[in-house]
């Protein structure tokens, strides 16, 4: 059973995803679950701090997608698909990333932190597969974060009009298959082999 909380929080999820963050106040939310404004500020002062809360549960649930320490080519895209999926559960968050950044300063600070975890995880990861045998000696490591993570921010916003026509594990399936792709002229026969067969597991 969801305590008070927990519902303002899912029912907020569910609405934000479905109008917008931007296009849903308090009131609405108190509305749909037929309390008072004041039971949903009792929790949560502002609309902010609601926005923060879920943001901290995406975060949560990001961090739980661990890649084993010594990583295969396969389990580093596995994870990618994985965080793609956290990504559609709370869409509401990428799809209004910049009003985000610009207007909730908690947010944006975090964010800044998160990237900075998020560009070492990559590099470090990337070192692991040159030494492990699954990448050439001679990656532009730079070229390959920078792409990785701009997929990362804004990958659902553009599934959400180019690709409106598929189901969400399509879109994730869409975007995933381009990260694999692009890790390919620098893959030795031993990377392009998990490629091969992460390509293989979207298909099955």
């Amino acid at each position: 059973m969801m305590n008070k909380a927990e519902k303002i929080v899912a029912k907020a999820l569910e609405m934000f995803n479905e109008r917008g963050i931007e296009y849903v106040g308090l009131r609405e939310l108190a509305a749909e679950l037929s309390i008072r404004v004041g039971n949903i500020t009792y929790y949560f002062p502002t609309k902010d701090d609601l926005v923060d809360r879920l943001a901290q549960d995406l975060s949560r649930l990001n961090a739980q997608v661990i890649l084993e320490e010594h990583p295969s080519l396969f389990s580093f895209l596995e994870r990618f698909r994985k965080i793609f999926a956290n990504h559609v559960q709370y869409r509401c968050l990428l799809l209004s990333f910049v009003h985000l950044m610009q207007q909730n300063k908690v947010l944006s600070g975090a964010y800044k932190e998160t990237e900075k975890k998020r560009y070492s995880s990559i590099v470090t990861n990337l070192s692991s597969l040159q030494e492990r045998g699954y990448l050439s000696l001679e990656v532009d490591t730079d070229f390959l974060v920078s792409v990785f993570t701009l997929t990362a921010r804004f990958w659902i916003s553009e599934a959400s009009v180019s690709f409106a026509h598929l189901s969400p594990v399509e879109q994730i399936n869409q975007y995933v298959t381009l990260l694999a792709k692009l890790l390919i002229p620098y893959a030795t026969e031993k990377g392009r082999h998990d490629i091969r067969r992460f390509s293989a597991s979207l298909e099955s």
